[in-house]
């Protein structure tokens, strides 16, 4: 236990690029979501490097859940545990009021205090908000999990990993033409994520870093033009590659991450710029409703074919990621804030 934490800490540079990179990687396969690639044709060179490019992004939760197994999976359970969900619900509750004054206030939807209540509490307030309702049913269980995880040796171990990649990400695979494996547990992919999280953790690739993100990049290059040749020539059409739980996400998942988890610490102002957007990528996420509606509807007006705005993916998710930065700093302050208070509160009731 205790040279597993010392690795972690080592690691700890690692472990934020994973975040920063995972926050990054939503807000990019945003722009796909917003930027009419699925109501443009998927034909030309210029759609075909797109179809790739998306797959790259889609990565993002993947990661998010693997982090989540690797860093908690040592976590026991005690009433004290569940104070830990505060901040998230505090951010979620933050970034809510920003999506809510926004909604009405600049895009004059008419929603009443009661009816912002209710989305709040149906996660529909934040309309990216459908991850903190996942995460909130991971976080619950995960004690749990990791006295099971704790309990089995090390055969057993990866007996889990690979029954639950079988359940969750097989399907997709086997079913293309007629079901021929059970379908009904392919939504709870975020225990595989999680579990295979913590096998990465006991069990790290040995592959060197640009071997892990060739291998990352070759997977996502191979299923986008997959994704285009399916189109044939039409709207681009999901595969059952496409969702969260399919077996090419998971190993996606799996590559980047054994990658990005190795680096070295960088020169310092890197290292900040990477550690600022860890800390602040819960709520990046969530806000980032608000940047996504000022930023593509000029994007679309400045680039009218959808096509060929894939040729600005880095500038808008730049603008994207630094408008959502600048409102979950604002959410972190006040987070931070609450949190301290209820600390010192704590300690005077002690």
């Amino acid at each position: 236990m205790r040279e597993m934490s010392e690795t972690v800490n080592k690691r700890s540079f690692g472990l934020d690029l994973v975040r920063a990179a995972a926050g990054v990687l939503v807000l990019s396969v945003h722009f796909f979501l917003n930027n009419g690639f699925y109501q443009t044709p998927a034909a030309g060179g210029t759609m075909l490097l797109a179809c790739m490019a998306r797959m790259l992004c889609m990565t993002c939760v993947p990661l998010f859940l693997v982090l989540t197994g690797y860093t908690c999976i040592h976590r026991e359970w005690s009433k004290a545990y569940y104070r830990k969900l505060l901040p998230v619900l505090l951010t979620y509750l933050g970034a809510s009021g920003i999506c809510l004054v926004f909604r009405v206030a600049v895009l004059k939807e008419a929603i009443s205090p009661l009816g912002m209540v209710r989305r709040v509490l149906d996660f529909s307030a934040a309309p990216y908000a459908w991850y903190i309702e996942m995460y909130i049913g991971l976080f619950l269980l995960s004690p749990f999990l990791n006295a099971a995880w704790k309990a089995l040796n090390d055969k057993a171990k990866g007996a889990l990993v690979l029954t639950l990649f079988a359940m969750t990400a097989l399907p997709g695979l086997a079913n293309h033409f007629g079901q021929v494996l059970p379908q009904w547990w392919v939504t709870v992919y975020p225990l595989t994520y999680y579990v295979l999280g913590a096998w990465l953790r006991e069990h790290p690739l040995k592959a060197k870093s640009w071997q892990l993100l060739l291998g990352w990049a070759a997977l996502a290059a191979v299923m986008g033009a997959a994704g285009y040749l399916n189109a044939k020539s039409g709207p681009y059409s999901w595969l059952p590659e496409d969702s969260w739980g399919s077996w090419s996400l998971t190993l996606q998942a799996a590559l980047l991450f054994s990658a990005l988890v190795k680096a070295k610490t960088p020169p310092r102002p890197v290292k900040w710029l990477v550690e600022r957007l860890a800390k602040l990528s819960l709520g990046m996420y969530l806000v980032s409703y608000v940047a996504d509606q000022l930023v593509y509807p000029k994007l679309a007006a400045a680039v009218p074919a959808a096509h060929q705005r894939l040729w600005w993916l880095a500038p808008t998710v730049l603008a994207t990621v630094t408008l959502s930065c600048l409102l979950a700093q604002v959410i972190d302050w006040v987070v931070g804030a609450v949190m301290r208070g209820m600390e010192r509160g704590r300690k005077k009731g002690a």
